[in-house]
């Protein structure tokens, strides 16, 4: 009897089944790049032999451009070692900033905002304290209020 990993495997190597392997060694790729570079990818995809990276800065864009050569040295180690990644077929790498805004931050960026109401309040009571200190303490409130 087959146990959940081994049919897990089977299921895997499907051949409709193989945009999880490309996702896998996607993963494997972005993990093996330095922090800077791995943190500025949005995600990874393969069209026409062509690895795209999308990336969130167009300063990371540079940096990729920069680092071609370590990607594809990457690339042509994990072939090497890792069975799942062989049918990789990749004979170009191009970058690209993405013009759509990444949701997750605008939504951090919205829970940090100050909100502000308009005053409802008009300013118009009475003080019937006989305390100066009091008195003059509520004139005060009473004089913002109105402004």
């Amino acid at each position: 009897m087959k146990n959940s990993n081994n049919i897990i495997i089977h299921l895997k190597n499907q051949p409709y089944y193989k945009k999880i392997k490309n996702i896998e060694c996607f993963n494997k790729i972005k993990s093996l790049l330095p922090p800077r570079l791995s943190n500025s990818i949005l995600f990874i995809y393969i069209k026409n032999q062509t690895l795209f990276f999308v990336l969130t800065h167009p300063g990371y864009k540079m940096e990729f451009n920069y680092n071609v050569n370590l990607i594809k040295g990457l690339l042509k180690e994990l072939k090497k070692r890792d069975k799942n990644c062989q049918n990789l077929n990749i004979k170009d790498i191009k970058t690209f900033v993405t013009n759509k805004i990444n949701i997750q931050k605008t939504e951090n960026n919205n829970k940090n905002s100050k909100i502000y109401y308009n005053e409802r309040a008009k300013g118009n009571f009475k003080i019937l304290t006989n305390n100066q200190k009091l008195k003059t303490r509520f004139l005060e409130i009473q004089k913002i209020i109105k402004d």
